[in-house]
């Protein structure tokens, strides 16, 4: 092509767009007549911005300070399938879209973040599906990795990714080993191409051998080890040496970011030794956090990439996206849930930060949490966050007897706890609160009627209650009267003729302020609905069941042997499957879905976490089995929802953080039974059929405590630093001044 054949394409093709508006009368022009225009080419964004494509999965790394993704899409069925193994870097301090990250290029998307075995006088061989091996996690010396394997010739090649445990790097450890009967001279050619958007100071460092780009961010691309050249704009090669037969040859590769380290401009680039320095402190970092092992390789892959994600998608900063690629927004709740799994997992430190973050950032002066990164009106305010946040901060203060920081933000704790039963929201009448908003945050546009939530008055019961433990722990004045506000809430819904928040036996989403059971959500304008959805096209959408019905469940609020608790699974599992064949559960009764019916990761985990409560062990492994198996399972990339969308088609779906956090409270709280209180460590370990053991060492108040749980056929036994303790209804109590210097040493066997 001609260079103004090169150029004219694109300039016609951006034009296309501002001369759609006379695209009539151009197509009225004859052949032949003067000021006829042909655009012969049109733009299209590379298919690679897709976040969701059937089969997908996400290898999500990161630590704080860089994070990236590893995309692989077996699914090669598509007209314009995506790239099958691909690359991408960006900064946890921004959030992003899949186009803006760091290595995603408009045309190429990020095919060329693939790298290539070179022979001399051939052609690169880059992974296809053709030599493709196979890719998974992997934890060498602990550490998360992405493990990818894939042919090139005689060249076996195998690539781990991971990132340190502090740094803006990410590193690429590449082995080339010779399964051919003659020595071969291979070269390794990798690729810098930042997206341009970010990126326009692109080019090598020849004095440094490396690939540089700058702009509004920065980026390096660097080579430890062999023979490295840099050449044209984006190009390295690496010459390893020749390679025997049987033998193999190492390169690893450093991507950087930011304005530290090699990627700053003059900085100097990493060496061997400080890698190897880097990944024996990585090492020890993972070593230090809390493990538990199963023997059960579902439950432990789950686990496994759960902790990485936990650390992977947070910011240095305690910003976390609550959906990476898709929301680019804050929520209160999400960030609990992942809190108390960062302290399920031994990262405190990170807890602490993700909270520090909440109470500057997350409360207002006024008591009220935001969501979506915004305050809502009091219509709309969701109320469960203020309980949510009251008990991951007791939860902190149980898991690290860290107290001072419960004190230094006490203030800001007593308006957390007040906002909710100020008299705008709390009827003086019932003592319940009341808005327009549900927990899956449809609101009086789509039919809630002004009224009492389940999820609503749950989470400030119970958060209340746990904030006056606090109170009491610091010698406040406020621990009777939130107290007694709980428990007025909590008879209410158990007990009250008129307004309790049950019927049939079992919990209920919503009454109205008339104690009317709300069982349907009927949009007052339907036409206003996403076309064609079931909350447009049915007459009475039904509101019930809901699966926040089992969130009381889950924590322990009614007996779990109960009857209540029996009727609300038995009500809620109606809705497997609903209106598919793959199994899952959705959020709620999909006829009063403003999308497409779907099942959701979260609610089925939400189930799993209320089936291990009850010991319903065979319903507990259909859900966990459902997760593992859906695509995403593989890389604990899951997603929001597993449908079509049509609200709205953009923003795009992808990687959401409440797997992880659910999962680790699944194995933590529920299996293993690990519940730090302020006072003691109080252990209730549950094995599912088909364990019949569970080894942890989790962190508790600074200190390794490790648990071993063996099934027994005869009686419940339990010894604790070598001393025998008789468990109460499966469960034992640990004082924590009782713990060894070194912490704790448990052995229980269960039934």
């Amino acid at each position: 092509m001609k260079r103004r054949e090169f150029l004219a394409a694109p300039v016609l093709s951006l034009a296309a767009p501002a001369l759609s508006g006379i695209e009539p009368r151009l197509r009225a022009l004859a052949p032949d007549e003067p000021g006829t225009i042909r655009v012969t080419a049109q733009q299209r964004l590379h298919q690679d911005f897709v976040t969701y494509v059937p089969g997908i999965e996400y290898f999500m790394l990161g630590n704080g300070e860089i994070q990236a993704m590893v995309q692989h899409v077996p699914d090669r069925s598509g007209n314009l399938p995506q790239t099958f193994i691909g690359l991408t870097i960006f900064d946890p301090e921004r959030f992003a879209r899949k186009w803006s990250t760091f290595l995603f290029d408009p045309e190429r998307g990020l095919g060329l973040t693939k790298l290539a075995v070179i022979f001399p006088g051939k052609r690169g061989i880059a992974v296809t599906p053709e030599n493709f091996t196979s890719i998974q996690w992997t934890y060498p010396d602990g550490i998360p990795t992405v493990e990818c394997a894939w042919q090139a010739g005689e060249i076996a090649v195998t690539e781990r990714l991971f990132v340190p445990s502090a740094g803006a790097s990410l590193f690429r450890d590449v082995r080339l080993e010779n399964r051919g009967g003659t020595t071969l001279a291979p070269k390794l050619y990798a690729a810098l191409l930042p997206n341009f958007a970010l990126f326009d100071e692109i080019g090598p460092d020849a004095a440094t051998r490396t690939v540089r780009a700058g702009g509004f961010a920065e980026a390096t691309l660097q080579s430890l080890d062999g023979a490295t050249e840099v050449s044209g704009r984006y190009d390295m090669t690496v010459t390893p040496g020749p390679i025997p037969p049987g033998g193999s040859a190492r390169v690893r590769l450093v991507y950087s970011i930011g304005s530290i380290g090699p990627a700053a401009r003059g900085g100097t680039p990493m060496d061997g030794a400080a890698f190897d320095r880097l990944v024996a402190a990585t090492a020890r970092w993972w070593e230090a956090r809390s493990s538990v092992r199963t023997e059960n390789e579902l439950v432990d892959r789950l686990l496994g990439v759960s902790r990485t994600g936990l650390r992977a998608h947070i910011a240095r900063s305690g910003k976390r996206d609550s959906g990476t690629w898709m929301y680019n927004m804050e929520w209160v709740r999400d960030d609990v849930m992942v809190t108390i799994a960062l302290l399920q997992s031994g990262m405190e430190d990170l807890a602490r930060t993700l909270l520090a973050k909440l109470l500057a950032k997350s409360v207002g002066d006024d008591g009220r949490t935001y969501e979506s990164s915004r305050w809502a009106g009091f219509d709309y305010t969701e109320l469960d966050q203020n309980g949510e946040l009251l008990y991951a901060l007791w939860t902190y203060a149980a898991w690290t007897g860290d107290m001072a920081f419960i004190r230094d933000h006490w203030e800001r704790v007593v308006r957390l706890a007040e906002f909710p039963l100020q008299e705008r929201f709390r009827d003086a009448g019932c003592g319940l609160m009341h808005n327009k908003r549900e927990y899956w945050e449809r609101n009086d546009s789509f039919g809630v009627q002004d009224g009492y939530e389940l999820t609503y008055q749950f989470w400030v019961a119970f958060g209340l209650e746990h904030a006056a433990a606090l109170a009491d722990a610091l010698g406040g004045k406020e621990g009777g009267a939130w107290r007694d506000a709980a428990r007025a809430i909590r008879n209410t819904m158990l007990t009250d003729p008129k307004f309790s928040l049950l019927e049939e036996g079992h919990f209920i989403k919503r009454r109205t302020r008339t104690g009317e059971w709300q069982r349907f959500m009927i949009p007052p304008d339907p036409s206003r609905m996403p076309p064609g959805s079931p909350m447009a096209t049915n007459p009475k959408p039904l509101c019930e069941p809901d699966l926040g019905n089992v969130i009381p469940v889950m924590y322990g609020f009614v007996e779990p042997s109960g009857e209540i608790a029996r009727r609300t699974l038995a009500d809620c599992d109606t809705l497997w499957s609903q209106a598919w064949d793959f199994g899952g559960y959705p959020r709620y009764n999909t006829t009063s879905e403003p999308d497409p019916p779907a099942p959701w990761p979260l609610a089925t985990l939400f189930m799993a976490r209320a089936y291990a409560e009850t010991g319903d062990w065979k319903k507990f492994w259909r859900c966990l089995e459902w997760v593992g198996k859906i695509h995403g399972g593989k890389s604990g990339g899951w997603f929001e929802r597993y449908g079509p969308s049509i609200t709205p088609p953009a923003p795009p779906v992808c990687v959401i953080g409440w797997a992880w956090a659910e999962i680790t409270s699944l194995v933590v709280h529920h299996l293993a039974g690990v519940r730090p209180g302020l006072d003691a460590l109080t252990l209730r370990p549950r094995l599912p059929e088909g364990m019949d053991r569970l080894a942890a060492t989790l962190r508790v108040r600074g200190v390794p405590v490790t648990l071993s749980v063996a099934r027994t056929k005869g009686a419940p036994s339990a010894r604790v630093n070598g001393t025998s303790v008789q468990p109460v209804a499966g469960a034992i109590e640990v004082p924590y001044g009782s713990f060894v210097p070194g912490g704790a040493t448990i052995e229980m066997e269960v039934a």
